[in-house]
């Protein structure tokens, strides 16, 4: 049987998604807690390979085990056995060509900063707050021009190694809650670190480190300052990951 799992987890301890040797990644986790339930040979793919330290409220993933679960009974059970900065949201039973990582139409991700005066430490773990003063202001109009990028070239990051930088951006916009400022992206597809990257040229462009020249030469793949900053990965969400044929996770949802 194959099933979908919706999951959530807080990065700040975590080695990221992937399996790592002598590393807290959440992949791992579920390794070991399916091992706990009777199902040692399970191996959970997940539809984003979030690095160290990012978070996720939408992370999704599949998985083939040996015998049939109730998906109620297996959330309950594969929670019991996670730490408590992860945690299955959700499980729905998926037909078996279902695939966590090729299904995907699009990805959001959420990068959320504390722009306030005084800095807040309950939004420590999960906010960057920049080591500078800028115009907030600013960062809308910088985003609207996002969504004309087609290359990532701009933000090419050492480690990536992929030839086709090419990507369609659906969205980017920014909103405020407080003092607290939330980038949102969609695309199709993201490469190596490019909402870090995205989010600190823009930061950086609001503060003038960055001449809004460069920015945009950066969005149209040319290589500048603007495309050389990175925000660091705490204050970076996984939210949503979308697909043709989404699962159906309502009936593992609790009800209140």
């Amino acid at each position: 049987m194959r099933y979908a799992l919706l999951i959530a987890y807080d990065g700040t301890d975590l080695a990221g998604w992937w399996r790592q040797e002598g590393g807290r990644g959440v992949a791992g986790n579920l390794d070991v807690a399916f091992a706990r339930l009777g199902e040692p040979e399970a191996r959970a793919v997940g539809a984003s390979r979030t690095d160290a330290g990012v978070h996720a409220q939408g992370q999704v993933a599949h998985v083939d085990l040996a015998r049939a679960w109730e998906p109620w009974d297996l959330l309950r059970s594969l929670n019991r056995h996670l730490p408590p900065d992860i945690a299955v949201r959700a499980v729905a039973p998926v037909e078996d060509d279902f695939q966590a990582v090729h299904g995907v139409t699009a990805k959001t991700y959420r990068y959320a900063v504390d722009l306030g005066p005084v800095a807040d430490p309950f939004r420590a773990r999960w906010a960057w707050r920049p080591p500078y003063t800028l115009d907030p202001t600013r960062l809308e109009s910088l985003a609207a021009h996002v969504v004309t990028m087609t290359t990532a070239a701009g933000f090419a990051r050492r480690g990536d190694h992929r030839e086709d930088l090419s990507l369609t951006i659906r969205a980017c916009r920014w909103h405020r809650r407080g003092s607290l400022w939330i980038a949102s992206l969609t695309a199709d597809r993201f490469t190596y670190r490019l909402v870090r990257s995205l989010v600190g040229g823009m930061l950086a462009t609001a503060q003038g480190t960055c001449t809004e020249a460069q920015w945009q030469a950066a969005l149209a793949g040319e290589d500048t300052p603007a495309g050389h900053q990175q925000a660091p990965a705490r204050g970076l969400h996984l939210w949503r990951v979308a697909y043709a044929r989404p699962p159906d996770f309502w009936p593992s949802i609790p009800r209140p």
